[in-house]
């Protein structure tokens, strides 16, 4: 991170932010239900580097209805359209403290009661050659008062190809395959088969795209007395439609992590995490409750040359039954 910091930069640094423009100190942007803040456009060619922001409303919930909508240059689609909550690794909806290397959310130490107030900020670079269109939507019920930065560099020309950031939202309530055993709450059958990805919960599916996978956010919320045992499912990437088995092809849902047998306590680390844990009155299991996981390839990205499916089973041999809601985050550009 330090090795290039003492050369000649060849940007210009700029920034887009909520500063009051009449010089008072209302820094900040009031987006009623139902409307979009967008921002001035950016133009490239250039990067973003970092966004910072804190928000505050009346809705319990703003930072699950409060959306980001990113667009770089000319997609058929924005490359980032999801919620908040979703995008920064605590995606139940209460805000809580992260502190990997490229999304970092501070929560206000003060606050007993949710939804919480804090810093949220993202490291992760999104570069464009033309534009960027970034807005924030509401779609809650209530105001909510947004304060933000995006900061970013204006170069002369990038080096091509330009791969763009995507976050990519995907969710289900996962259910063992019609016709397969079924596996007690908490228990795991050895015998069971998995002869492929097909009944795996996919992070994400793409084809026609060059690019690198580089993380992965889940959310799990597992009610006592479903079936199976959502921690034992494996990890499972096919790339540029290889066969199978792939070549990347784990050994646990806690494994692929970077943790073991289990998820017992918070954590937040440089590259994997649990960011929430939360048990309710009738959890008794150990995979009961709600989860927020996280797993970045900062040191080890997933290269693809023209498809990629990363995908878990939600259990061993897809045997359970829970909620799953996930974000993927990945570089990419279709193939021309």
């Amino acid at each position: 991170m330090l090795n290039h910091l003492h050369t000649k930069k060849r940007f210009t640094r700029q920034r887009e932010s909520s500063w009051d423009h009449t010089g008072a100190n209302r820094d900040s942007e009031h987006i009623p239900a139902g409307e979009t803040h967008i921002l001035p456009e950016l133009n490239g060619p250039g990067i973003i580097r970092h966004i910072w922001m804190t928000l505050a409303s009346q809705d319990p919930d703003f930072y699950r209805t409060m959306h980001l909508v990113f667009t770089f240059d000319d997609p058929s689609s924005p490359q980032i359209d999801l919620p908040i909550a979703d995008f920064f690794l605590f995606g139940h909806g209460d805000l809580s403290n992260v502190n990997s290397l490229p999304i970092q959310v501070s929560r206000q130490p003060h606050l007993t009661d949710p939804p919480y107030r804090g810093g949220l900020n993202c490291l992760f670079p999104m570069p464009f050659e033309r534009r960027a269109s970034l807005s924030f939507k509401n779609t809650g019920t209530e105001t909510c008062v947004l304060y933000y930065y995006v900061d970013w560099e204006q170069h002369p020309a990038l080096e091509a190809p330009v791969l763009y950031f995507h976050a990519t939202l995907n969710e289900e309530q996962t259910q063992p395959p019609e016709g397969q055993p079924v596996v007690e709450h908490g228990r795991l059958s050895m015998d069971l088969k998995n002869p492929g990805s097909k009944e795996n919960y996919v992070f994400l599916n793409i084809d026609g795209y060059e690019g690198h996978y580089v993380g992965t956010g889940l959310n799990i919320d597992c009610k006592p007395d479903s079936k199976g045992k959502w921690w034992e499912g494996d990890d499972m990437f096919v790339i540029d439609g290889e066969p199978w088995p792939p070549r990347l092809h784990g050994t646990g849902t806690e494994d692929y992590f970077n943790l073991a047998w289990g998820f017992r306590k918070v954590e937040s680390r440089p590259e994997y995490g649990i960011t929430v844990l939360e048990k309710g009155p009738e959890d008794r299991n150990q995979i009961d409750g709600r989860f927020s996981l996280y797993r970045f390839h900062i040191n080890d990205p997933i290269p693809f040359e023209r498809s990629l499916l990363a995908s878990i089973e939600h259990g061993h041999a897809n045997d359970c039954e829970t909620h799953y809601r996930s974000v993927a985050y990945w570089y990419g550009r279709p193939i021309s």
